[in-house]
């Protein structure tokens, strides 16, 4: 069996009752510390309990730092890694640059299996003027590879008209 996997084991039912336990017994410790007078424990000999205030305080406390997190510093730190609107990262992302592998094999200039004696720098723009100049129908049912769209032409195409 794999190391690490979510599946139960000996040692993590182990751990996990041993948690349950101790958190138990901690909870219910508490609980007699912030509602237990305190003539009781004096009566068996505890004096050095901390004042009764933080039973109180520490949960209000613990209660208010999580709200502040969640209300305030996680939605800041989104912020804070969002790019400006003006930045150029807002508009083209790192995945959408990269040439699509597959498709510059499957686009390369071949035309029934035979390699074409033409090369230029853009093998997806020979092959395309070769199949245009093929004639055959089936250019119109094919996909186009998959690019992000210059922010230029977008607004060329939307404004302009």
């Amino acid at each position: 069996m794999p190391e690490h996997t979510p599946a139960p084991t000996p040692s993590r039912a182990v751990y996990g009752f041993a948690m349950y336990f101790s958190f138990r017994l901690f909870f219910c410790l508490y609980l007699i510390w912030a509602v237990v007078p305190e003539h009781y424990f004096r009566s068996l000999g505890i004096t050095c309990l901390p004042h009764r205030y933080w039973s109180v305080a520490v949960p209000i406390f613990s209660l208010t730092v999580l709200a502040a997190f969640t209300m305030v510093i996680y939605p800041s730190l989104g912020l804070c890694m969002t790019p400006d609107i003006d930045d150029l990262r807002t508009i083209r992302d790192k995945v959408g640059c990269k040439k699509n592998i597959k498709a510059s094999i499957i686009l390369s200039p071949k035309i029934d299996g035979k390699k074409s004696a033409e090369c230029c720098p853009n093998s997806e723009t020979c092959y395309k003027k070769k199949y245009e100049n093929k004639g055959t129908d089936s250019n119109h049912r094919s996909v186009p590879v998959l690019k992000d769209l210059e922010i230029w032409e977008v607004s060329k195409v939307l404004y302009l008209k």
